[in-house]
């Protein structure tokens, strides 16, 4: 009995130090890579730390130095590559315009923080960091996703700072879109995975069905986006943002006050008008899986009457949420691109080609 006991221990005793050997070697390699990644990142112009108080934003601009409008991005829940994966889109805006990317705190080289990522905080955020950065008003506000409600809470509170908001595919708010959002807060199961990211376990497992790269993305630009994404992975803000997902959102729409702003909304989810457009996304979404050694959805199987009864549920979701709330916000032109929730991604031409004709409008 002794000697089996004896033996458990030498057992487990070696398993707790190559465990750490092997932390050791994944922390040591996962440094080293992150110091080769930012250095790439700082030599492309993405690094610009801003300070907004207590830590860091990071600001990154782009495009015409002293451009007809400044156009500035904000980016989806946990989108830290967001300024990488973008600027297929905004290539064509670039040229014209002064295009900045702000990183919220905890995303890509933005410094972390433990303060409540509330929509009032991170809005303040933005405009400090701007501020302080030397980037004047009025600028163009150009969300995505949860963006939108930190956009919609800007123009309403600051109208004289905002020109113009191109919602892409901005989340469609309504008086009753997050009720079936849990509520949470951050946890100690959050702070681990953050713990794990942070010594490097997260390069094992970048690869998830939220986190996808397409093929349009050269190597650099996704090694330049898996580097953002890692950043991000590691910093305890973004889960904070997660957990107030509910609130934000009905902050957002809670505090639209209907102004004559000139409003984008380029509809993709809720975006599709024929059964073509749905196959080209489902196929789109396949290879998209497939190149990412994931599960692809049988997509070639879909029948026509399976799509029309989707055709059918995006126009109805049309008419009772993305139309009420153009009408709420007020001077919102509504351009329907159906296609995957990260537009910019699967039609970055198409789309940046229907914000630069918006854009250009606002001169005419």
């Amino acid at each position: 009995m002794k000697k089996a006991i004896k033996m458990t221990g030498r057992i487990l005793l070696i398993l707790l130090i190559l465990l750490l050997l092997f932390t050791l070697v994944t922390f040591i390699i996962h440094r080293v890579k992150t110091n080769q990644e930012t250095a790439l990142l700082k030599e492309k112009g993405y690094y610009n730390p801003v300070s907004v108080g207590n830590y860091s934003l990071n600001v990154a601009k782009f495009g015409s130095e002293n451009g007809r409008h400044t156009i500035v991005a904000l980016a989806g829940l946990g989108m830290g590559d967001y300024s990488v994966a973008e600027r297929q889109m905004t290539d064509v805006l670039e040229k014209d315009n002064t295009v900045v990317f702000i990183d919220r705190a905890g995303y890509g080289f933005s410094d972390d923080t433990d303060h409540e990522m509330t929509t009032e905080y991170i809005v303040e955020d933005y405009r400090k960091a701007l501020q302080n950065a030397g980037i004047e008003a009025p600028y163009i506000l150009m969300p995505h996703s949860i963006g939108g409600a930190y956009a919609n809470y800007w123009s309403s509170k600051y109208p004289d700072e905002i020109e113009a908001v191109v919602f892409v595919d901005g989340s469609q708010l309504s008086e009753n879109a997050f009720d079936d959002e849990p509520e949470s807060t951050v946890g100690f199961s959050d702070k681990a995975l953050v713990f794990l990211a942070k010594l490097g376990f997260s390069r094992y497992a970048l690869r998830q069905n939220y986190y996808l790269l397409p093929d349009n993305y050269s190597e650099e630009e996704q090694r330049l986006c898996d580097a953002l994404e890692l950043m991000t992975e590691d910093s305890i803000a973004p889960v904070s943002e997660s957990c107030l997902l509910p609130q934000n959102g009905q902050t957002g729409w809670d505090n639209i006050i209907t102004n004559d702003v000139p409003k984008l909304y380029i509809c993709a989810s809720y975006g599709y008008q024929t059964k073509e457009e749905f196959r080209e996304y489902l196929n789109w979404f396949s290879a998209l899986k497939t190149k990412n050694h994931l599960k692809a959805p049988e997509s070639a199987g879909i029948s026509d009457e399976k799509i029309q009864e989707q055709l059918e549920q995006t126009e109805k979701l049309r008419q009772e949420i993305i139309y009420p709330y153009a009408e709420k916000m007020g001077n919102c032109e509504v351009v329907l691109l159906g296609g995957d929730h990260m537009i910019y991604e699967q039609k970055p031409e198409e789309c940046g080609e229907v914000i630069k004709s918006f854009v250009d409008g606002l001169d005419s």
